[in-house]
């Protein structure tokens, strides 16, 4: 049998944060602030640390980290143990997080694996909130961080670690496949490729305006427009994506609807449009063209 039908479901709660691996941290400082509009959150841990709604953090530069990564919080104590019994037999091993790391991540416990690709994933416990009134440092109307899209070699494989944190195929568009683990549609996308990575960074924002405002603002400052403003059909979510430091692309989003409990994923064809029904395309990232999704 399946890993997927053998494996217990560890239910997710939420995607928590990201960390990027970064050379230049100062260069990335000034793009969060100054282009994404996060609030930078001074603490002696972690100096290039971001806000973006009322948890702690939900971006971190990091120049220790050998490779990026993204946090999933996980419900309790024994659901994170039974996610590691669970991962190693699947053979997706994950090893226990030290103080210091935990200290870094601002949670009380984490595992830190890999799927198949080799992306690097987090599962963390009690992950920090804050308490104070989250205040952006320009107006560009972020309400959260709201996905992220992963590099895939192999979606299926990949699908191992997904389906035991209880995130489910909400849609697919040619063999990009969606994944949701809370009512909205998705929260994680896998992207066919051939390595492992981030595809973008996605946060979300409070109106079409503000995509639309936004749109503007960064080609009035020449930051590279990669796809947009464009809609996902099967999301729903208006989005603009473009280029940040080091060869990472942040996206805004903004109307990513809520998933029915009747939903039942769709097959979306291997073309352009069910990636934007507008007419955006990208030409510079092969995992957001259409021959990817074949």
């Amino acid at each position: 049998m399946s890993a997927e039908k053998t494996s217990p479901r560890i239910p997710a709660i939420q995607l928590c944060y990201v960390r990027l691996a970064v050379s230049q941290p100062q260069a990335a400082a000034t793009f969060a602030t100054e282009i994404l509009g996060l609030e930078h959150v001074p603490n002696k841990l972690e100096p290039f640390l971001y806000r973006s709604d009322s948890r702690f953090h939900t971006l971190c530069l990091s120049t220790a980290a050998a490779k990026s990564s993204i946090g999933i919080e996980i419900n309790d104590e024994a659901d994170l143990d039974r996610a590691a019994e669970a991962l190693a037999s699947a053979g997706l091993p994950a090893r226990e997080a030290t103080v210091d790391e935990c200290a870094q991540r601002f949670v009380r416990r984490a595992l830190i694996v890999a799927d198949a690709t080799g992306n690097e994933i987090d599962l963390v416990l009690r992950p920090a909130q804050s308490g104070r009134r989250y205040f952006p440092s320009r107006d560009a109307g972020v309400t959260g961080l709201q996905s992220v899209g992963l590099r895939s070699r192999a979606i299926k494989d990949d699908l191992k670690l997904w389906t035991i944190l209880g995130a489910r195929v909400t849609d697919r568009a040619g063999e990009v496949t969606y994944l949701g683990i809370d009512q909205k549609h998705h929260r994680v996308v896998l992207y066919p490729s051939d390595r492992a990575g981030l595809v973008y960074v996605s946060y979300g924002v409070e109106s079409m305006d503000a995509v639309m405002q936004s749109n503007y603002f960064v080609q009035e400052r020449q930051i590279k427009i990669v796809q947009g403003p464009g809609r996902e059909p099967a999301s729903g979510q208006i989005f603009l994506r473009f280029a940040g430091p080091e060869g990472y692309v942040f996206s805004y989003g903004y109307g990513l609807r809520d998933i029915e409990p009747s939903h039942r994923p769709r097959q979306f064809t291997a073309e352009a449009s069910s990636l934007c029904e507008w007419g955006s395309e990208c030409t510079d990232i092969a995992e957001l063209q259409p021959a990817r999704a074949g």
